[in-house]
């Protein structure tokens, strides 16, 4: 994938698409005339193509277009496919190319039109997560009390339950950090990095995330050794997401610093 463009990969998926598209009507077509003779058997196989349809197109969009974002981990590419037409209903794939580059005003607009479409409480937790993120990579870290209050109001609202929320585990890594409580963050993300499963398909996405809390956490702590290690190792693992930008300005910074006290 590495080394084919957006526009190849797209026009790669829109063929399969298609493909697969005149393979499920050649199939339902065969199953119609098998009706005439057997009705039940017709009706089974119309279930069982119609519940494996959705997820064998997810696979394939998955298969040749997330892979872009959660496995190569480019951005700039991801977007270029976005602007070329794919995910155009995947919001959360949308926002997610926003922040991985760093175009946090398109990242808030996708927020927005969302939030005034949305009834899923879930969804709207994850857009509050998003919100979060963004201000921490902003370093505004002093609007992280309201996101943690807008999530606790949104667990208490009518018809929610609080266990329905019981993975969002981030809005306590937001409590603390905003509480200055950094030993906290550092500890419960090392424990993460250590449970993150290579088998899901967001493995890379959540590793760099996790590991870009530990290293901010671990610099704002005054760990400058232990900070500097991880930034360049979050530099390493993903150079072409804007984290990795992020992460090259603390580096910055603490050779700033630490030449600063070499010279005391």
């Amino acid at each position: 994938m590495k080394n084919k463009s957006a526009k190849q990969l797209y026009n790669e998926y829109r063929i399969k698409f298609a493909l697969l598209a005149v393979a499920y009507a050649v199939v339902l077509a065969l199953v119609l005339g098998v009706m005439k003779t057997n009705m039940l058997l017709g009706i089974a196989i119309i279930v069982m193509l119609a519940v494996s349809l959705r997820a064998v197109f997810e696979g394939l969009r998955e298969k040749t277009l997330e892979v872009v974002i959660f496995e190569d981990l480019d951005p700039e590419k991801f977007n270029e496919l976005v602007e070329l037409g794919a995910f155009k209903k995947a919001h959360r794939l949308r926002i997610l190319g926003a922040i991985s580059a760093g175009d946090y005003d398109k990242a808030f607009a996708i927020i927005a039109e969302t939030e005034g479409n949305s009834k899923n409480p879930l969804e709207k937790a994850n857009n509050i997560y998003r919100k979060g993120y963004v201000y921490f990579e902003k370093r505004e870290f002093s609007k992280l009390p309201a996101v943690v209050a807008e999530f606790e109001a949104l667990k208490r609202a009518p018809g929610n339950v609080p266990q329905m929320f019981a993975n969002f585990t981030v809005f306590d890594k937001y409590d603390a950090f905003a509480d200055e409580d950094y030993q906290y963050v550092v500890d419960v993300c090392e424990q993460d990095l250590r449970l993150v499963s290579r088998k899901a398909q967001n493995h890379k996405i959540t590793k760099l995330n996790v590991s870009f809390y530990r290293a901010v956490s671990l610099y704002m702590m005054g760990e400058l050794d232990a900070a500097r290690e991880a930034f360049e190792e979050i530099v390493a693992f993903a150079p072409k997401m804007h984290k990795a930008a992020l992460s090259r300005r603390y580096l910055e910074e603490i050779a700033e610093k630490t030449d600063g006290e070499a010279h005391i």
